[in-house]
């Protein structure tokens, strides 16, 4: 399904929206907005680059609060620096991710520490992480809870493999931005090294989209309202086969929420989770789509 414009119903309400900015090797963004509380999960591109995707989804700079930091590597925290020194948004990292950022960081930065599985809450909602396998010094996945309504998002990229705690952490979820990285046929067909393979295809690496699907399956639930498959390898994945993997396997469910794919070099969609989650309990509203 093409991207989706916001849904009608419920206009009144607290609206939880969810778009990323860009996602796959070259950087990665995910823009959330909950009432009056609007931050980003990671800053993978330079800060004029995070300005010009943000004026895409007709969101200015000046009015993120916050970027919370999942781990230290450069598709994600790129541009964390510049941007929290040129609009004055705090970061929330882990004191091991503060620490691998160091080259980042000049010190006038607002740094504000959070552990795993220790909940915290920024503005109108509470974040929850959840640590990771991933080959980082402390990555974390994330939950994004509005209590006003009870809606959850998932942000989990970089997972490695989907271990019980973000299992856990995950379930419940309305809407999940989840990785899908490779094809296992077209990563082991590559011409990376063997020592890259491994790492990619290992579980401190990326999920392949047969994981990923498989993950996806065992979150399934009644108002479960969609997946956006993220950070795409562009040199072993294809959007319509990451795509293709997820709905195969939701449709043999029953499923009848949203499979989409984050592009690299585009902000996707804003998401708006309430109305997805309509769709699939009531039939909903039509949704009108992008060309």
């Amino acid at each position: 399904m093409a991207g989706l414009l916001l849904g009608r119903r419920g206009q009144g309400r607290r609206r939880l929206r969810v778009a990323t900015l860009g996602s796959g090797s070259r950087g990665n963004s995910v823009f959330v907005e909950c009432g009056q509380t609007r931050f980003l999960v990671d800053a993978g591109f330079s800060g004029s680059e995070i300005a010009r995707r943000l004026k895409l989804l007709g969101v200015f700079p000046e009015s993120i609060q916050a970027i919370v930091v999942t781990h230290e590597h450069r598709d994600h925290t790129a541009g964390i620096g510049i941007a929290a020194r040129r609009w004055s948004w705090p970061l929330y990292l882990t004191p091991a991710t503060e620490r691998a950022c160091a080259p980042l960081l000049r010190g006038s930065e607002t740094v504000r520490h959070y552990e795993g599985e220790v909940p915290f809450d920024l503005g109108d909602v509470r974040v929850h992480p959840s640590s990771t396998c991933h080959d980082a010094a402390d990555p974390v996945a994330l939950t994004i809870l509005d209590p006003e309504s009870g809606l959850k998002v998932g942000v989990a990229t970089d997972l490695g493999r989907a271990t019980t705690p973000v299992r856990n952490a995950l379930a419940g979820c309305h809407f999940v931005v989840l990785e899908s990285n490779h094809d296992e046929i077209m990563l082991r067909e590559s011409p990376y090294p063997w020592s890259v393979k491994q790492r990619i295809g290992g579980s401190r690496g990326h999920l392949s989209n047969r994981l990923a699907a498989d993950l996806a399956v065992d979150l399934l639930h009644p108002s479960l309202g969609g997946f956006l498959l993220a950070h795409l390898s562009d040199e072993c994945n294809a959007p319509d086969q990451a795509v293709r993997a997820a709905r195969s396997r939701l449709a043999r469910k029953g499923y009848r929420g949203v499979v989409d794919v984050a592009r690299q070099d585009s902000p996707s969609p804003l998401y708006d989770v309430a109305a997805l989650v309509d769709v699939v309990r009531n039939g909903g509203p039509q949704l009108q789509l992008f060309g």
